[in-house]
């Protein structure tokens, strides 16, 4: 690695630490009712810049100066990430590459990655437990709408350190990353248990227009703003989505800070004129 990269990478690496605290306040309402002990995030640009966040310091510290490349596991569910879904991909008990050995080191085990790609970029949010938690695992399968409502939730509160390509917040891959099937990893004989949402789930999502960009909805935040469209208030939303009226409101909000719509009647304008993504 160069000198330079090294310098970026250390930049990089102080910023996920001091964001550290947020991170925990912001995670802590779901990873302990859930019995997790980590959750991570990451961006990864096609340039082969990247953030990572991790409520594991000690694992964010690692990272940043010895890992170069995702492994082949992860890299195959990066590869395997559709374009509008969340692709799903549940840790295998036995590590088979180095980036697996590593998380087992730093104490994450039993994890599940969620991984959806952007225009230019993939991102990643990660949970885990400790060693001694094998019972959390089999449980993913059941609760995954809580984990993609969380998601949304972290998304909304963290949109003002991970909505960033400043200098001195990312740092550098060795090589250039380029998402794509990668057909000599998915056929080398190796079976892995892959969660696939895009399989499992059908998850009708908009794209709508903001203010400056397009920007992509959650399932959750597609199914308010369609009924919202509709003409239907917050307690009507609520009761057709069998959700507090209190949880409608946030994922309106959301709607609001991701396209800088303010009022409900610009966004229903704007989800009328979406175009539905399958």
């Amino acid at each position: 690695m160069s000198t330079f990269e090294e310098s970026e990478n250390l930049s990089a690496l102080n910023y996920s630490l001091d964001t550290k605290e947020k991170l925990n306040s912001i995670s802590e309402v779901f990873l302990t009712p859930f019995g997790l002990t980590t959750f991570g995030y990451k961006r990864v640009y096609n340039d082969g810049h990247y953030m990572f966040l991790s409520t594991n310091d000690q694992w964010a510290q690692y990272h940043y100066q010895n890992i170069h490349d995702h492994g082949a596991f992860f890299q195959t569910a990066m590869n395997n990430t559709c374009t509008q879904d969340f692709y799903r991909v549940q840790w295998p008990i036995n590590p088979n590459d180095h980036f697996l050995e590593s998380l087992n080191h730093f104490g994450m085990w039993h994890g599940i990655n969620f991984y959806r790609r952007g225009p230019d970029y993939l991102e990643l949010w990660t949970f885990s437990t400790s060693v001694d938690q094998a019972n959390v695992s089999p449980n993913y399968i059941n609760t995954l709408k809580y984990f993609e409502e969380f998601i949304a939730y972290f998304n909304s509160k963290a949109q003002e350190i991970i909505n960033t390509r400043e200098s001195g917040k990312l740092a550098k891959f060795k090589d250039t990353v380029i998402f794509g099937t990668n057909d000599a990893l998915l056929n080398n004989g190796n079976t892995y248990k892959f969660l696939n949402i895009c399989d499992k789930m059908k998850i009708d999502k908009l794209i709508i227009k903001g203010i400056t960009e397009n920007v992509s909805l959650t399932k959750r935040e597609t199914d308010c703003g369609k009924l919202l469209s509709a003409g239907r208030g917050t307690k009507e939303i609520a009761k057709a989505l069998d959700l507090s009226p209190r949880t409608v409101e946030f994922y309106i909000n959301s709607i609001k800070e991701k396209t800088g719509l303010h009022s409900r009647s610009q966004i229903r304008d704007a989800i009328q004129n979406a175009v539905k993504m399958f």
